[in-house]
């Protein structure tokens, strides 16, 4: 494989070049707020070439001189043609008009133009911002990673709950990227909701097999979020609300079609009729809940060949009691959790054929509770921090050397900082600190290379990265080639095929039989190395003009150096050398096949999919050896969403959604034997009031227990009513779970028996929604 990057890297520039050829580069744009579109696809009538935008709208399509005629499109965009006489090297900003198409296209070679076209329809899936926003939710808030559960080969950890695994993986497998900086964690209120406000975001992008060498870091998935640039045409806001929280936005050009900004801001309203009753009521304590996100992003555009973007996210939940005995006697316990990423950006377009990006982003994980108490003549803290701090440099290039091929290569250098569940206790006498020994630092440096063809059908992609991972006193050094390969045999079949080898430096803690574990990020270590991967997928798809798609492919993974914690660990106990001891290392697999009936076009949208897999795990010092299921090995997944619009009644729009899950139940590891444990002398063990201290249970085979079938049913129904040209309406109204369908949420054993706790019946909801 070595050899094969090597020759492609320097012959195919070569053999491609030839006679003296202009080319034509610019950007396409949305005309209503200038933001530039991701994907977009130009397209030669005259001869029959075409390329697609990168992640910043730039293209490039290199002609020889002549008349042309560019057709340009964008999903949710009308087509867009553009005349020119070719004589010389030509910039030109193609703005798009959003509307629908209502006719069908006839099946051309435009249709297979797409950003990443060596990749198949199952492997890239781009999220419709459209479907997120019409599909039924629970309690009226809007999610794109719950939207993306729908999808196949990606399944839900818990129900209704944000985080996901991808085919066969665990959740911190997966690369989530917010304007191409890394979230650590994804998740409000234990879950049930994500950190991405869909107020704030402009489009999202998942890639599962065929990985391009651009994206490393995970062994799964990459999930790329982009946030709205700002609208460079006019001030636009945006205000909603639903049963518990409230989005307000803003964006506004700072100087026309040169600079813009953006802020979204989104809170719950948990804590405020909690805390009011509290203090009406006269109590001496108040507690309370709530989580906010924070976006914002400006940008600046010097010339037509340099930009510069600003973005920044910062979200928190937060989890507060105080009391108040007296004037001298009070305390209080908080505990916060959350994170906060920024990224300033540079564009620059160094000729008509090399486009680069240059990135400077710090991203935070932070997670602490602290307790305190105070008297006259005492004052007690107790506080643990969990923190991850990540800094790093990155540089991105394109170069388009001809139509047929593009070259893209970067590095990226970070240093991390790991403080995994650091406790103090602190008071007049004494200050004590435990865990410090697991406090580490990394530093990480990657390089890659790509080599993208696409001869007509035939779209290809050949590349590796190469990463070096140091920390203590231990190198980590990976080579990952990648793959990937679609070829499109008629006009509307294509098979593909991929190689995809990954690697992951760092490690998250989670205990697998708590029902609502805490998790930690943990950096590979002289004993702990990297996690790694390889997948193969293959796989055949059948596109029926612009309007259907259908898809079957399969896949299989295989897994090295994954971990867990040992059965029966519930935290990182303090008097251990660090947390290395209290974890296993074992490998993983898993295999399946996926597949997909997608409508992309037409009064009834939305997708089908069905998932039949498996995923097992195996540690020397579990189960004898032996293999076992993975915890969230569910062997079918049947999903349907889809949306239908109704007739148009003067200015009102109407639609009808529907969501369908039916899963295979999850596995959890259920004690085999409980037996009484041992107090320290002179306890009285009948009076002794920890449970856990007076048991004492045994794992020896995990993940013995399956949880039932989930599924349930979600209907939604939205109007939007046009008052002016910018101004709307729109009321969604949501019923999950229509049947009431009890499904367990986890399991827990009491007295020999398991019991079940339940937390979604039906929920009706309505959300509102005031865009000016």
């Amino acid at each position: 494989m070595k050899q094969i990057v090597i020759i492609s890297f320097f012959i195919f520039p070569l053999w491609l070049s030839g006679q003296s050829k202009y080319t034509i580069s610019g950007y396409i744009t949305d005309a209503g707020s200038g933001e530039r579109l991701a994907g977009a696809t130009v397209y030669n009538k005259s001869t029959g070439k075409g390329t697609a935008t990168n992640t910043y709208g730039f293209f490039s399509l290199t002609e020889k001189e002549g008349l042309y005629n560019l057709s340009c499109r964008f999903v949710g965009f009308r087509e867009h043609t553009v005349n020119l006489e070719l004589k010389n090297d030509t910039l030109i900003n193609i703005p798009l008009q959003k509307g629908v198409e209502i006719e069908e296209i006839k099946i051309s070679a435009q249709r297979q133009l797409r950003g990443n076209p060596e990749l198949s329809v199952l492997n890239r899936q781009q999220v419709d911002m459209q479907m997120v926003e019409s599909a039924p939710v629970i309690l009226g808030e809007r999610d794109i990673l719950k939207t993306l559960q729908f999808m196949p080969g990606i399944k839900q950890g818990a129900e209704n709950t944000a985080g996901y695994n991808v085919r066969g993986g665990s959740a911190d497998q997966n690369l989530i990227l917010l304007d191409g900086v890394p979230v650590y964690n994804v998740n409000h209120l234990m879950g049930f909701f994500s950190v991405f406000n869909t107020d704030a975001i402009k489009s999202a992008e998942l890639i599962k097999g065929g990985i391009p060498a651009r994206y490393g870091g995970r062994l799964s998935s990459v999930l790329d979020v982009a946030m709205k640039e700002g609208n460079m045409k006019e001030s636009r806001g945006m205000f909603s609300i639903s049963p518990v929280a409230g989005r307000i936005t803003y964006e506004s050009p700072i100087k026309v079609d040169t600079s813009a900004f953006i802020v979204s801001l989104r809170r719950t309203f948990f804590d405020l009729p909690m805390v009011a009753f509290q203090k009406l009521n006269g109590d001496n304590y108040n507690f309370g809940y709530y989580f906010y996100d924070l976006n914002a992003k400006a940008n600046w555009k010097f010339n037509p060949g340099n930009r510069l973007y600003l973005s920044f996210y910062s979200g928190t939940d937060k989890l507060f009691h105080n009391t108040r005995e007296s004037k001298t006697e009070k305390s209080s316990y908080n505990y916060n959790w959350g994170n906060f990423t920024t990224v300033l950006r540079w564009n620059k377009m160094f000729s008509p054929k090399l486009f680069s990006n240059l990135a400077l982003y710090y991203s935070r994980f932070n997670h602490l509770q602290t307790g305190k108490a105070e008297s006259e003549d005492a004052h007690t803290l107790f506080k643990t921090t969990t923190r991850l701090d990540d800094m790093s440099l990155k540089t991105d290039f394109d170069y388009y050397i001809q139509t047929q091929y593009t070259l893209r290569f970067g590095a990226k250098v970070s240093h991390l900082t790991f403080n995994p569940n650091i406790i103090q206790l602190k008071s007049e006498n004494s200050d004590v600190s435990f865990n410090e020994q697991n406090r580490s630092n990394a530093r990480q440096a990657e390089i890659y290379v790509e080599n993208a063809f696409s001869f007509g059908r035939l779209g290809l992609n050949i590349g590796s990265r190469v990463s070096g991972y140091f920390t203590g006193k231990k190198s980590y050094i990976h080579f990952q080639p990648r793959l990937a390969v679609n070829l499109h045999v008629t006009p509307s079949f294509s098979v593909s095929t991929s190689y995809t080898q990954m690697a992951q430096n760092m490690h998250l803690l989670t205990n697998s039989s708590l029902g609502m574990p805490t998790d930690l990020w943990v950096a590979s270590t002289d004993k702990i190395g990297p996690q790694l991967s390889s997948q193969v997928t293959l796989g055949i798809a059948y596109e029926s003009g612009q309007n259907f798609i259908f898809g079957v492919e399969g896949y299989y993974k295989k897994m090295n150096h994954v971990i867990r914690f040992d059965e029966g660990v519930a935290f990182l106990n303090p008097k251990e050398s660090g947390w290395e001891d209290n974890v296993l290392v074992g490998e993983g697999k898993a295999y399946g096949v996926e597949f997909l009936t997608e409508k992309q076009k037409g009064r009834l949208t939305g997708i089908f999919s069905y998932t039949l897999s498996r995923s097992d795990r195996k540690f020397d010092a579990l189960n004898r050896g032996n293999w076992f299921p993975f915890k969230y090995d569910r062997r079918h997944d049947v999903s349907v969403l889809a949306e239908y619009k109704l007739n148009k009644l003067y200015n009102k729009s109407r639609s009808i959604s529907v969501g369908f899950t039916l899963q295979s139940g999850n596995n959890l590891s259920m004690p085999d034997t409980e037996f009484e444990g041992m107090l320290l002398p002179g306890t009285d063990f009948a009076d002794h009031p920890i449970v856990w201290q007076k048991r004492r249970f045994t794992y020896s085979n995990p993940n013995n227990f399956k949880m039932p079938a989930f599924h349930h049913l979600d209907i939604g129904y939205n109007i939007t009513k046009e008052k002016t040209e910018n101004k709307s309406i729109t009321w969604s109204f949501s019923v999950y779970n229509v049947y009431n369908r009890m499904n367990p949420w986890y399991y827990y054993k009491k007295d020999g028996k398991v019991k079940q706790v339940s937390v979604f019946p039906l929920i009706p909801s309505v959300g509102f929604k005031y865009t000016f």
